[in-house]
């Protein structure tokens, strides 16, 4: 079961123990290959592995997951060793698809958070903008963008009548 506090990379579940936690919780399951091939992609020699998480012997939807890496790997670690790196690596992901195991002890950490959100736009200062407006058009740029950026409708109000002022004072009449 997933805990709270995600704490980063030390928190990672290894496939390995994965693998325990899926055979504890589904003693009857197993884990399967469904395809393995060679292919070359973008100048690249890979290995292709997809393997189904069964929880059940009769499971009529088995989590299934691919994996694939360069053939030869790029590290002593994974040179050599591509197919079983791909093998494992599909398994883990069969059984987080078939919702019967976690990757993380916990959720996501406030890092991941962090690194996903927009930058905050800093709050606009309306009314400092409204002051400085000098004419029409000007008037009439920040009345579109108070719009666009859903500024609060009385600061849409006011850049519009700051605009029909600028307009009455050069002489033209707007609606």
């Amino acid at each position: 079961m997933a805990q709270q506090g995600y704490k980063g990379p030390l928190d990672y579940i290894d496939v390995a123990a994965r693998i325990v936690e899926f055979r504890t919780k589904h003693p009857d399951g197993s884990l399967q290959q469904v395809d393995m091939k060679f292919i070359d992609f973008a100048g690249k020699s890979w290995v292709v592995y997809t393997a189904a998480a069964y929880r059940t012997p009769d499971d009529e939807r088995p989590g299934i997951g691919t994996a694939w890496e360069p053939v030869p790997g790029a590290t002593s670690f994974t040179r050599d060793s591509e197919l079983q790196n791909a093998e494992t690596a599909a398994w883990g992901r069969a059984m987080v698809a078939a919702l019967a195991v976690d990757t993380k002890k916990g959720i996501a950490s406030q890092e991941e958070v962090r690194n996903r959100q927009v930058e905050a736009v800093p709050a606009r200062n309306w009314k400092a903008e409204i002051a400085a407006l000098k004419d029409e058009p000007s008037a009439m740029q920040l009345w579109n963008e108070a719009r666009t950026q859903k500024a609060p409708v009385a600061i849409q109000d006011e850049i519009k009548a700051k605009g029909k002022a600028f307009a009455i004072a050069s002489g033209q009449s707007q609606s």
